[in-house]
């Protein structure tokens, strides 16, 4: 990469100098001491993320609707690793209402990537949470660069409308110098994920047959899925089916899959009032 892509990375990737609530929570998640309880105590420090949190819990997707109040109980619903991935986008500011904090169709796409991955990770032995973290945060990259450069950024859409063969991964790197899928891998590298993570998200545009992480294909696979319930044409990916038969999930499955998934994108509705 040129010392201008890696300025780039090293600036959308820069987190406050008083780390927030979001920040003191991922440092208290890298602590195997740490209770749900005092998971609880510190969200509720933080009422933006504490909607957030508890709004997630709340959705039919985890069968609980109305029925979590607590920041605590919210935590024991989700799972540690769905909060570490709320905890992110917070410490990044991506659940911002100002303006436009993320680019159109972020937050239902990510979502709609998060039901399709959590989905695939039933059927091929992942765990769900960590499938769904990985569809939620999927696309982070884009949310960064878009951040820094609104106008560069809708400036990418644009050469995309007027060149229908140039695929989003071609005309970020022709702006930018570098993909969201690069920026987002990094992003999750300085919040110290776990490899296997960092390594998925800066792959999900990768052809599935090069990808050695199962957590890898999945994702290819549940951004595909996403991408076909969604119908949005920005971001072209891989094909549903290679993507599936990366997993040895048959083409026959398909229409099942992509009706459960369907389903469960209608049970998440409501973590979509994020913005208003």
């Amino acid at each position: 990469m040129t010392t201008e892509t890696n300025d780039l990375i090293a600036e959308v990737t820069q987190l406050p100098v008083q780390p927030g609530a979001a920040m003191r929570l991922l440092w208290m998640l890298e602590d195997p001491r740490t209770s749900a309880a005092d998971l609880g105590r510190l969200i509720e420090s933080d009422p933006s993320l504490s909607t957030q949190v508890i709004r997630l819990a709340n959705t039919a997707f985890y069968g609980l609707s109305g029925k979590v109040s607590s920041a605590w109980r919210a935590v024991t619903v989700l799972g540690l690793a769905t909060v570490r991935a709320l905890a992110t986008t917070a410490a990044f500011d991506l659940f911002s209402e100002k303006g436009r904090s993320v680019p159109d169709d972020f937050w239902p796409h990510s979502v709609t990537s998060a039901a399709a991955s959590a989905c695939l990770a039933r059927r091929v032995g992942v765990q769900s949470n960590e499938a769904f973290s990985a569809g939620l945060l999927h696309d982070i990259g884009s949310a960064l660069v878009f951040r820094r450069a609104p106008r560069r950024y809708d400036a990418v859409l644009d050469r995309m409308t007027q060149n229908p063969s140039l695929t989003l991964v071609e005309a970020e790197r022709e702006e930018f110098g570098v993909t969201h899928a690069e920026v987002g891998s990094a992003a999750l590298s300085v919040m110290r994920f776990p490899a296997e993570m960092v390594d998925a998200i800066g792959y999900h545009h990768t052809p599935p047959a090069e990808v050695t992480s199962l957590l890898g294909r999945l994702l290819i696979a549940g951004d595909a899925v996403a991408l076909s319930l969604d119908g949005f044409t920005s971001e072209q990916n891989i094909e549903i089916g290679a993507a599936l038969e990366a997993l040895e999930i048959p083409a026959s499955a398909e229409q099942s899959l992509l009706e459960e998934v369907a389903r469960d994108q209608e049970n998440l509705a409501g973590f979509l009032t994020v913005r208003g």
